[in-house]
């Protein structure tokens, strides 16, 4: 069995498959939903830095996603966390409140955030050994 910090090939193709979705899908989205384009707008302007900071807001979006059960906002919001300075200590305790609010299935979910994070920090460990 494979050490806790370390991301199954199964759980790497998932996350990999999320983020190539979204590369892949987006201009398609913005040339054929009307909805798009005002939702990314809505996106940066709720993200941005004000009262709360940016990292605060990927954290209550990531708990969000652990309570509804979307994995590629797991995947996203988790990775902008981390990317605005998320510790390991903020993304423990996003699950707690995320399985506060959702229950067990909150924290079935989160396990999926567990392996996005070993993933995340295997590819910047992989960037900055270049």
């Amino acid at each position: 069995m494979e050490k806790e910090d370390t991301v199954s090939d199964l759980s790497i193709r998932k996350i990999e498959q999320s983020i190539e979705d979204r590369k892949h899908l987006h201009l398609s989205f913005l040339k054929n939903v009307k909805t798009y384009k005002p939702f990314l707008e809505v996106e940066e302007k709720a993200f941005a830095d004000g009262a709360l900071a940016k990292k605060t807001k990927e954290l209550m979006a990531l708990s969000i996603s652990i309570v509804t059960k979307c994995e590629p906002c797991m995947e996203w919001h988790l990775d902008q966390a981390l990317q605005a300075g998320a510790t390991d200590e903020e993304i423990y305790e996003t699950i707690d409140v995320a399985i506060e609010m959702g229950g067990g299935q909150a924290g079935a979910y989160a396990r999926f955030v567990l392996k996005a994070m070993a993933y995340f920090k295997e590819q910047r460990e992989m960037v900055k050994g270049r």
